[in-house]
């Protein structure tokens, strides 16, 4: 995983281009107007629950309490229940 702090919603944008251009994976948090576009434009776009209505209603899953420890915890999960329901389904 990597991650980019304060860059501009242009860096961003350019950024998400580039991954995708590269076929990966992409998930944006953001909490603010700036943060628009990056959520649209990610796979997975996470809001954090004190941001803007806008972000909100932009991203795909709304982070409640402002954690970040909290998100990585459900990545895990929910890798762990893709990897159990392909191997169900393998079997």
């Amino acid at each position: 995983m990597r991650v980019l702090a304060r860059a501009t919603p242009y860096h961003k944008h350019l950024l998400i281009i580039a991954l995708k251009e590269m076929e990966k994976t992409i998930a944006v948090t953001g909490d603010g107007i700036n943060d628009v576009d990056a959520l649209k434009g990610a796979d997975i776009g996470l809001a954090m629950g004190s941001g803007v209505s806008v972000a909100k209603e932009a991203a795909d899953m709304i982070i409640t309490n402002d954690d970040f420890e909290a998100v990585m915890q459900a990545v895990m999960w929910g890798r762990n229940i893709f990897a159990n329901v392909k191997k169900f389904l393998q079997f």
